[in-house]
């Protein structure tokens, strides 16, 4: 069997579940309705991996990065496949209509010298079957956003491409199509202890179309400590058009922006060092759980260094309003989770997930015993 590099999965609405892996040859999608019924649907990989790569253990997971999505009626589902391991980044996107069992299309959205280097599918415009990619740049003194839309056949939408352009460099942001929302965080690491590190704000505007809704929020109001504030975060997931969650060390936050609330969540502590990496998270198709994969390290020898070591990933789970733990898939050696996506349905809470070598479900209820 050959190698799997990169996994992704989603939920519909309606809670049929959908799988997809990439080997170095194909991407193989499997979606499973309720009743158990599969279906399966293949495509050879337009942008192939070196064979050097494929050999390596160690940066098999490297190679590319896969993102998976259901449309509002969960009858389509795209799938993303990028190339991480080389700049410019290109992005195979595949439509499928897996009712009939078939794909609707399977198109590349190569690099293009004015809408920049790293690009990533990031799936249906909110109600619509409209397919969003972004592409995002730096110049010398700012960082710019592009969304391109596509139809289920792969045809760009005759439309100017939004940009937004940022003030900073190097922001943190989560593009969120299917609230058609754009989260911008305004962070600055300075040379000071956490404590004098200064306020990181949210921007949010809509991603698609004109920039006719925009809202900001500060963090320097909320009451709270710097320290128990979020610095340069990376996990984002966003369960309504106004209201956005972060993930960050040992802790997790919801921001209402129409409120100008702020709720914190400090998660239960562990002996070993945790961060969250660049993972987003993932939310519900009906918005009350969020999961996301949190990082645990240890200090290795020599300990008088920074030489930490990935004991691999935990899952938590939480439900969002209140915010509350809900349950934790424990790592128990495993050292390579992907793909994860949750479904709540029925008083309970489904993880989906590719680990080491083999997709995983587990369940949690809403009333722990």
């Amino acid at each position: 069997m050959p190698p799997v590099l990169a996994a992704c999965s989603a939920f519909a609405p309606d809670g049929t579940s959908a799988m997809a892996t990439i080997t170095g040859d194909t991407v193989e999608l499997t979606v499973a309705d309720l009743s158990g019924h599969n279906s399966k649907l293949t495509l050879p990989l337009r942008f192939r991996a070196q064979q050097s790569q494929l050999d390596n253990p160690a940066s098999r997971w490297r190679v590319y990065d896969c993102s998976l999505f259901f449309n509002s009626t969960s009858s389509l589902t795209a799938v993303g496949i990028t190339t991480e391991s080389e700049t410019p980044q290109r992005v195979q996107v595949a439509v499928a209509d897996f009712r009939m069992a078939k794909w609707l299309s399977d198109f590349g959205v190569e690099p293009r010298k004015e809408l920049g280097s790293r690009a990533n599918l990031a799936g249906f415009l909110r109600d619509t079957d409209t397919v969003v990619v972004i592409r995002n740049w730096n110049s010398s003194e700012s960082e710019s956003i592009a969304a391109l839309l596509f139809s289920t056949r792969g045809e760009q939408l005759p439309t100017q491409p939004p940009v937004r352009v940022l003030s900073e460099t190097l922001l943190p942001f989560y593009a969120d199509s299917h609230n058609n929302r754009l989260w911008v965080f305004h962070c600055t690491v300075i040379s000071a202890r956490a404590s004098q590190q200064p306020f990181c704000p949210i921007d949010e505007t809509n991603l698609a179309g004109e920039q006719a809704f925009s809202a900001k929020f500060d963090p320097s109001g909320s009451g709270l400590k710097r320290t128990d504030l979020w610095e340069l975060p990376h996990t984002f997931a966003a369960p309504d058009q106004n209201t956005v969650l972060i993930a960050g060390s040992d802790t997790v936050w919801r921001v209402e922006m129409d409120t100008q609330q702020l709720t914190r969540f400090a998660l239960p502590k562990e002996h070993f060092l945790k961060w969250n990496f660049e993972h987003d998270g993932t939310i519900s198709p009906d918005g009350v759980a969020f999961g996301f994969l949190f990082g645990q390290y240890r200090l290795a020898f020599p300990y008088i260094v920074d030489n930490y070591v990935s004991e691999g990933d935990d899952i938590v789970v939480l439900q969002v309003n209140p915010l509350r733990l809900l349950g934790v898939v424990r790592r128990n050696g495993i050292k390579y989770t992907r793909g994860l996506s949750i479904d709540h349905r029925n008083g309970k809470t489904t993880v989906l997930a590719y680990r080491q070598d083999h997709w995983e479900r587990h369940e949690f209820r809403d009333v722990q015993p």
